[in-house]
């Protein structure tokens, strides 16, 4: 099996800020935001995009995800095979799916 580089994750500052707004926030506790911590938010996105087999390039500078937070080894698994035909990265993937969801 070829070998399949990490690379980072990231979203666009636009779903970065649409992220952001999901997460708890203790100066606004009366506002629906069921995500304790941005990367949640992250896994969020990217498993309903990955779900509905949607991905979208980001846009714009990006704003990155802690990588010892969401650790993309642990999705080489589902991502293997579009990596390796794509030439792209396990973070790069994984974002994609993210922005689109």
């Amino acid at each position: 099996m070829d070998e399949i580089s990490l690379g980072s994750v990231s979203v666009s500052e636009a779903s970065h800020g649409l992220l952001t707004g999901l997460v708890f926030d203790s100066n606004k506790p009366s506002e629906d935001r069921p995500f304790s911590a941005i990367v949640e938010a992250f896994r969020f996105a990217f498993a309903l995009g990955y779900s509905r087999g949607k991905r979208s390039k980001r846009s714009g500078e990006g704003v990155g995800i802690a990588p010892r937070q969401f650790v993309v080894k642990e999705y080489e698994v589902i991502l293997s095979e579009v990596c390796l035909d794509e030439g792209l990265s396990l973070g790069a993937l994984s974002s994609e799916y993210a922005e689109a969801g």
